[in-house]
């Protein structure tokens, strides 16, 4: 039940202290920040894909060792139960912090509010807060496009959670180094991902 910002920090400063032991000439050349990978599961529809589940992210989680394992969320909450039983039973494996996906689309303020106590009623320390998938028939969000839900963007999502829970959860945010169907410019983009920082994210993730 650890936030994965509290992890991710002392792996960089471990990393900048190795570096600057390194001879200067090497540092330049060869120079790496720290790496962080994560697993991605999707909440089975079945109890016996559950088990089989569970079973494969606690052996994963022993040999691979990743920062943190993340469990997506269906549109409009349509896996919230599973995502959070996917999400509380991982949690308590030995090494292993959850990510849980939480996004904007289709959830009222009062639903997001639930998820949110049923997340921390289950030791959950970790939302990546999306705006979620664009409507129906659409492959891509489009410049100006909200979600339908109570909060419309990501951003929005990221200060409600910052008003009804303080800093009690770490928080992620999508990042696209490539730039997102929606932005106008890259530049538009980081000055976005920037206000999703100053609303209260911790980190960035990317695909």
């Amino acid at each position: 039940m650890t936030k994965i910002i509290n992890k991710i920090l002392p792996r960089r400063e471990k990393r900048k202290q190795e570096s600057l032991q390194e001879n200067q000439q090497e540092q330049n050349e060869n120079h790496q920040g720290p790496l962080y990978y994560s697993l991605e599961f999707f909440p089975p529809k079945t109890k016996a894909g559950l088990d089989n589940l569970l079973e494969r992210i606690e052996r994963m989680g022993k040999r691979l060792d990743p920062l943190f394992v993340d469990v997506t969320w269906g549109a409009g909450g349509s896996t919230s139960a599973k995502t959070i039983a996917v999400a509380s039973h991982s949690q308590k494996l030995p090494g292993i912090d959850v990510l849980m996906h939480l996004t904007t689309t289709g959830m009222t303020r009062e639903r997001i509010a639930s998820v949110l106590e049923q997340a921390k009623a289950n030791g959950i320390r970790n939302i990546l807060a999306l705006r979620g998938d664009p409507p129906p028939g659409q492959r891509w969000w489009k410049v100006g496009d909200t979600s339908d839900g109570y909060c419309p963007r990501a951003i929005d999502l990221v200060r409600l959670i910052r008003e009804l829970h303080g800093d009690y959860f770490g928080i992620a945010v999508a990042g696209h180094p490539e730039g997102h169907p929606s932005s106008l410019s890259q530049e538009e983009e980081l000055r976005h991902l920037k206000t999703k920082i100053d609303a209260g994210a911790d980190f960035i993730i990317t695909q």
